[in-house]
């Protein structure tokens, strides 16, 4: 089995949408790495899924700070000190592949996004035959 670590350096911006390409391996895992800004510390951060931001399915969502929050095969930990938070996806299948989205609830005025697009493989590695 591979683990595939992507390390990511983006910036959300106000109203403005950036992306990025994550591959993985069916039964890995990835690791992805969501950038804010410093005065979006305070705010929930989430991962979603769903072709359009607007209209995406929340995964995984908290409001805690600098501490891992688990849900199924996901896990997201917001590291305010770097401004960024991350994303575990584990155990992936091809049916996670498709388009998911970084976000920053802003409460007041539209929130932050950065699109992802996951891409999952075959390992031929490790396959019985």
């Amino acid at each position: 089995m591979r683990i595939l670590l992507i390390v990511i350096l983006l910036s959300f911006m106000t109203g403005c949408l950036s992306s990025f390409k994550v591959t993985g391996y069916s039964g890995g895992t990835v690791i992805i790495y969501c950038h804010y800004y410093t005065e979006e510390r305070s705010h929930e951060k989430y991962f979603c899924v769903g072709q359009y931001s607007w209209r995406c399915k929340d995964i995984i969502r908290t409001g805690l700070k600098n501490t891992w929050v688990h849900r199924g095969r996901f896990s997201l930990y917001d590291n305010t000190g770097g401004n960024y938070f991350k994303v575990i996806i584990r155990q992936l299948t091809r049916q996670d592949e498709g388009t998911y989205w970084c976000g920053v609830d802003k409460p007041t005025i539209p929130d932050s996004y950065t699109k992802v697009e996951l891409d999952v493989k075959e390992d031929d590695c490790c396959k019985n035959d």
